[in-house]
Order: C-alpha cells, then sequence, then structure tokens
C-alpha cells in the first residue's frame, strides 16, 4: 500500500485493521480481554467494513481473533449499560432499548450486507455476541480446538443480534431450537457436521493458512461474480426460490456476458490466471454512503 492509503486507515480501539494482498484483515486485537466485544467494537466493525469496500485494492474480508480465543462475546459492561439505562420512564425507555437493540443488529447485519466476501476466521472458542457475529460471515472456518455456545438464555434473555434468524434459515430446526435453547457447547466437528462451518483446520496456525489460501482463492475470482453470488444467495434466504430465479434473470440481463467472461475464456485458453479489474469501489456515491468530497 502506499503511504497514502495507510495513511486513510483510522487507529481503532477494539480491532486492526490492515490491507494487504487484496485482503482486507479485520482482527478483534485485545487478547488480554478474551477479545471480548466492547461498545467500541459494534461502532467500529461497520466502521471497518466501509472502508474496505471503498477500497479498489480490497476484494475479500478476513475476520479473526488475536490470541488463544476468537471471542468470549459480548462485553457485560455492554448489558450493564442495557440494562440500566438512564432513561427511566417505561414506554421511554422501552422505545430507547428498542432502537439500541436495532443499532447492534445493524453492526452485525454490516458484514452481511458488505458487498465483499466475508471470511470468518475462528480459533479457541465463539461465545454469546460472538457468535451472533460470525452467523453473518459467508465463510466459517474453524481450527480443531474451537467451540461455540450460545450465553443469552442462561443469561436470562432472548438471543437478540440474529443468531436465530441467521440459524434457523441455514440449519435444521431441530439443531437451531437444541443448541440455542440449551446453551450447549459444541465443538468445531460438530459444526462442520452440522454445516455451520466449511472446513476445520488442525491446529490455530493451520487454520491462518487456511483462511489465507480461501482468501486468495476468491480475490483471484471475478469481483463481480463473487458479487453476484453473494447478493443472490442473500436474496434466495429472504424471498425464496422462485423470486429469486426472476430475480436472477434481471442480475444477469444487467452483467452477463461483461469483461470477465472474456477474460476467463482467454486465461484458460492461454493457461494463465486471469487478470480482472478491481470495481469501482472508491467511485463517490450519494446518500447514506456518500463519503463526501
Amino acid at each position: 500500500m502506499s503511504p497514502e492509503q495507510v495513511a486513510t486507515i483510522p487507529a481503532f480501539r477494539s480491532l486492526r485493521l490492515v490491507i494487504e494482498q487484496q485482503v482486507a484483515r479485520i482482527t478483534l486485537n485485545r487478547p488480554e480481554r478474551r477479545n471480548c466485544l466492547t461498545r467500541d467494537f459494534w461502532r467500529e466493525l461497520p466502521q471497518a467494513l466501509r472502508i474496505a469496500e471503498s477500497r479498489d485494492d480490497c476484494r475479500c474480508v478476513l475476520l479473526e481473533g488475536e490470541g488463544p480465543m476468537f471471542s468470549s462475546g459480548i462485553d457485560l459492561a455492554v448489558l450493564d449499560d442495557m440494562q440500566q439505562g438512564a432513561v427511566r420512564e417505561a414506554s421511554r425507555r422501552a422505545e430507547h432499548l428498542r432502537r439500541l437493540v436495532l443499532s447492534l443488529q445493524q453492526s452485525v447485519t454490516a458484514l452481511e450486507e458488505c458487498p465483499l466476501p466475508v471470511v470468518a476466521a475462528i480459533q479457541g472458542a465463539c461465545i454469546g455476541g460472538a457468535l451472533d457475529v460470525v452467523c453473518a460471515a459467508d465463510i466459517r472456518l474453524a481450527e480443531a480446538g474451537t467451540f461455540f455456545t450460545p450465553m443469552e438464555v442462561d443469561l436470562g434473555f432472548t438471543p437478540d443480534l440474529g443468531t436465530v434468524q441467521r440459524l434457523s434459515a441455514t440449519l435444521p430446526p431441530a439443531v437451531v431450537m437444541d443448541w440455542l435453547l440449551t446453551c450447549q457447547q459444541i465443538t468445531a466437528a460438530d459444526a462442520l457436521r452440522w454445516g455451520f462451518v466449511s472446513r476445520v483446520a488442525d491446529h490455530p496456525e493451520a487454520l491462518a493458512g487456511l483462511a489465507q489460501e480461501v482468501c486468495q482463492q476468491l480475490v483471484a475470482k471475478s469481483p463481480i461474480a463473487l458479487r453476484g453470488v453473494k447478493e443472490l444467495a442473500q436474496f434466495t434466504r429472504a424471498h425464496g426460490v422462485q423470486a429469486s430465479l426472476r430475480y436472477t434473470a434481471a442480475w444477469q440481463s444487467g452483467v452477463f456476458p461483461g469483461a470477465d467472461l472474456g477474460r476467463a475464456l482467454q486465461a484458460r485458453r492461454d493457461r494463465q490466471a486471469p487478470d480482472y479489474e478491481p470495481l469501482l469501489a472508491s467511485a463517490p456515491l450519494l446518500g447514506a454512503r456518500d463519503g463526501g468530497g
């Protein structure tokens, strides 16, 4: 990266963002606190994702945790703040809490709505709110010693940041209900068997290598094709197969065949890797994502 590009990445408190080899590495970097999800995290994760998706030199996001544990979940201080609340009158407190939960939900949904593929590399433990976070990733990888534990019911409240919805959309109902209601701890082997993760590495170092391998496979592919798969998969989960088939026809009519198909075919003939142009990520947008300038 150029010095100018490095300068555009701020110093975060709860995570570190580094862009290298076209991969935005978002690392939870508070291992001394077991990478718990502090108040800063919920604000900074969407900020880091917006930076990644605005960069022409970025085609994939890797979410990982520093140290032996991916994350111990939401910081209990955040829960205390939610429980206490400065607003006491019942209806106003309820309305305030509703907006608070929606805001936290949007922090997680930012992973899902990021137009880049998001890979989560999970080691050690993924507990409580961290499970909500990785549920929103596109690809989940784990190391063999990892365990996954929902915590909300054991803490006396209903999961509210997306675990119920995203697991129910992808896993068998009996599995989801057993897991979330009992708050049982499942292993990486269980997660692989259920289809919650797609691959398991033997140890943390192997997980790092696997995550890098998967990310490099992604950045070598057509960014238009990657974006289309993510968009259509999300549309299918939301609206069903038939509606998605019609949407797919509309999507293809706008992007197919495109320059990338020609590049891919020529690369096959030349027995070389295709060289795809980046998307216009840094082109100015209007509206909510207008960066100004």
